[in-house]
């Protein structure tokens, strides 16, 4: 039999091949706690940065509105909203401008308009004007900010089924369709054995294949998951704004009805000459018994645009204060019927107008003019509500994209 290998000892490490191991030991773990240490240091930084992006920076506000913030997320999907909506709108008018014969000379004017719809959606788009698009959108988030607070505090809300149903409309389905009214047809002549028949027999109007739940079910996901998704945008978000236009639209029906039915008003007519001895050679006409119509049509002829009249039927003081401005409503409203002003210089001294008063009397209000007062009444609330505002500092913050 063969002998069994005899195992060699292992041989004993000298003094200084200890000492070099454990070096060489002590040297790994260092490096790996090292490395360890550097990874760990690495995922801080990131998840830190994911953090301060992401969550801090998002929640920070942009504005705050009567102690109600604006967060930073919110604004910038809203700018991401407005931009793709410009984009978007940008695209239609490219192809409309690609589908217009540039050497029809009909379509010319049609041409320029749509270039120049173009030139102004690619502004918008543009870098440089990216702080102008934020402030736009800004503005619209504080007043409807500040329009969900007036509402809350008028008692105006949105019933769940009225909002859903302004969502459908938008999207084109209609769950209590009107019914057409029916055309008569003709009726055709009447021959001797025949009995005139009360009413003539009718048809239903034509209507076009109405969108079905489903369709409509099908497209607002599809909006939902394809359009704003993308932009960071959620459904309940897409809600809200829908609400508050609706807010909106009751406030401001609000304020119009508001408006009181009757309000003293002024009819007037009114020249306006480039010179105060013009204007004094006009009035001097209309004294002598020079009807008004008349001279109205010699100074339409002419063209420097300079001179000037017209009559004003009932206008009431704010209105007018609007279209004349203070100093000329002011001076309407303190002269009697049959009374006329002196020439009144503008601010410039190149334009001098004259009033007289045809009318002053307590009237209901036209109902154009009720809605414009209510339209106004809303604006000047608004502009009240600016010292509830306060703007914080967002340049950094305005997306560039989509």
């Amino acid at each position: 039999m063969a002998k069994k290998p005899k195992k060699r000892a292992a041989k004993e490490l000298t003094r200084k091949q200890r000492s070099r191991l454990e070096r060489e030991r002590r040297m790994e773990k260092i490096l790996l706690w090292s490395v360890t240490a550097v990874g760990v240091v690495i995922v801080g930084v990131l998840v830190y940065g994911f953090v301060i992006e992401k969550i801090i920076k998002e929640r920070e506000p942009v504005a705050i509105v009567n102690d109600v913030p604006i967060r930073t997320a919110e604004f910038q999907g809203r700018v991401r909203f407005t931009r793709a909506q410009i984009q978007q709108e940008l695209q239609r008018w490219l192809f409309e401008q690609q589908a217009i014969d540039p050497t029809d000379s009909d379509m010319q004017p049609y041409l320029e308009y749509a270039q120049g719809a173009v030139r102004d959606l690619q502004a918008q788009l543009a870098t440089e004007n990216a702080m102008t698009l934020g402030e736009q959108v800004l503005d619209q988030l504080i007043q409807e900010a500040l329009v969900r607070q007036e509402a809350e505090r008028r008692g105006i809300v949105v019933a769940p089924e009225e909002l859903q149903q302004e969502i459908e409309l938008f999207f084109g389905y209609d769950r209590d369709p009107a019914t057409p009214t029916p055309a008569p047809t003709a009726t055709p002549p009447l021959t001797p054995t025949e009995v005139l028949t009360p009413t003539p027999t009718l048809t239903p109007l034509p209507t076009a294949t109405p969108m079905t739940e489903a369709a409509f079910r099908e497209r607002y996901d599809t909006y939902l998951g394809q359009t704003l998704k993308p932009l960071g945008i959620s459904e309940q978000e897409y809600r809200s704004w829908v609400e508050v236009s609706l807010l909106l639209e009751e406030l401001q029906e609000q304020m119009v009805a508001e408006v009181p039915e009757m309000v003293e008003q002024v009819e007037l007519w009114l020249l306006t000459a480039e010179s105060e001895e013009q204007a004094n050679e006009f009035v001097a006409r209309l004294d002598a018994g020079e009807d008004f119509q008349t001279l109205v049509d010699e100074l339409a002829e002419d063209e420097s645009g300079v001179s000037y009249g017209r009559e004003l039927d009932w206008y009431p003081k704010s209105l007018l204060e609007d279209r004349l401005g203070a100093e000329l409503a002011d001076l309407a409203f303190s002269l009697e019927v049959g009374e006329r002003s002196s020439p009144v210089p503008d601010e410039n001294g190149t334009q001098y107008t004259v009033i007289g008063i045809v009318g002053r009397e307590t009237r209901e209000l036209d109902e154009y003019f009720r809605q414009q007062l209510g339209s106004k009444a809303f604006q000047e609330w608004l502009e009240a509500q600016e010292v509830l505002v306060e703007r914080k500092d967002y340049q950094d913050r305005v997306p560039l994209e989509p």
